[in-house]
């Protein structure tokens, strides 16, 4: 057995072992000034942009701001009293606050400002900035208008026929038949200022229109009374329009009476009218077709030197024909 010689370790660690480092000298003050403006400067300065940007921002959105918004008005009236001056529907606001708030504001919220003349005769009544409901924070700074001037009557009401308001033309050769428009109901109660309501007789549909139609027609309308009067009825009104045939036409007027007068010597003043037939279509095409026939009749007293008056009719008209003849009654007399 060899035994190989025992080496020393203790060198060679010792050789590992590194020395210690020299001691850091001391930055001076100055120094550490300088390091503290110029060490990092890329991010300084970014850092600094960014604080000077929130800082802006922050102030911007604290900046108080002006607005001007539409508030609705209301009245609240005397009672027994119509307002019949000028009324104002809504007044110009402008509105002060931070920009944070400005910016979320919506004019809708805002309440209905409400003017109260209930124990006012009449004149001019102030607007004022204590009458708009604003959120905290915010301050009304001007109000336009700032007045309003009210006058009142007495309310009255009053019973007045439904007046059905037709317009366009039928087709050619039909015509909406006078006097036979049924309206349901046939009269209301109106209500508002006496001025106004003393003065109505009727309160009138909104148009019915009959354009191009051969037919009655029946409609669903509302009531249009005047600004400012109120009617007593819920709901539409009915109106029914009877739609017929028609035919006008100017005609000779055909003078007859008892056999063994000299008729022929007789003339009328005027010698045609006008004749108007409606009804039945095809019953108005036949009585056209055979001939319209306006006659009067009279006796002894036409040949009297101041003639006579005689009243118009058309012979041969079907069942269900209407006729008007104008004028209904002419003069009769001698030809001179």
């Amino acid at each position: 057995m060899t035994l190989r010689p025992r080496r020393d370790t203790v060198g060679a660690f010792r050789a590992a072992v590194r020395p210690d480092a020299e001691p850091q000298p001391r930055r001076s003050l100055g120094a550490w000034v300088r390091g503290a403006f110029t060490e990092h400067l890329g991010l300084k300065v970014l850092a600094l942009l960014l604080t000077l940007t929130v800082l802006l921002l922050v102030g911007a959105y604290d900046e108080e701001r002006e607005i001007a918004v539409r508030v609705p008005v209301g009245y609240v009236l005397p009672e027994g009293k119509e307002l019949v001056s000028e009324r104002i529907d809504e007044v110009r606001v402008m509105i002060k606050g931070p920009w944070r708030q400005i910016k979320r504001f919506d004019e809708r919220e805002l309440a209905e400002i409400n003017i109260d003349v209930s124990d006012v005769r009449g004149g001019e009544v102030a607007i004022t900035p204590n009458l708009v409901r604003l959120p905290e924070g915010l301050k009304v700074v001007d109000i336009s208008p700032r007045s309003v001037r009210v006058a009142f009557e007495d309310t009255i009401e009053k019973e007045v026929e439904v007046h059905p308001v037709i317009t366009g033309r039928p087709a050619p050769g039909y015509a909406v038949v006078a006097g036979a428009t049924v309206t349901n109901p046939t009269t209301v109660v109106v209500r508002g200022p006496r001025g106004v309501v003393s003065a109505m007789s009727q309160v009138r549909t909104q148009d019915i229109a009959v354009d191009g139609r051969t037919r009655a027609l029946v409609s669903e309308v509302t009531l249009l009374p005047p600004e400012g009067v109120s009617v007593d009825w819920k709901g539409t009104v009915g109106v029914a329009v009877t739609i017929a045939g028609r035919w006008v036409g100017t005609v000779d007027v055909v003078v007859g009476g008892p056999e063994g007068l000299a008729l022929s010597r007789l003339v009328t003043e005027p010698v045609q009218v006008e004749v108007e037939l409606t009804g039945a279509r095809d019953a108005i095409d036949r009585l056209v077709a055979a001939g319209v026939r306006p006659i009067v009749r009279v006796d002894r007293e036409a040949f009297a030197p101041a003639g006579a008056s005689a009243q118009v009719a058309v012979d041969g008209v079907p069942s269900g024909v209407q006729v008007v003849v104008r004028p209904a009654e002419v003069r009769v007399g001698p030809r001179r």
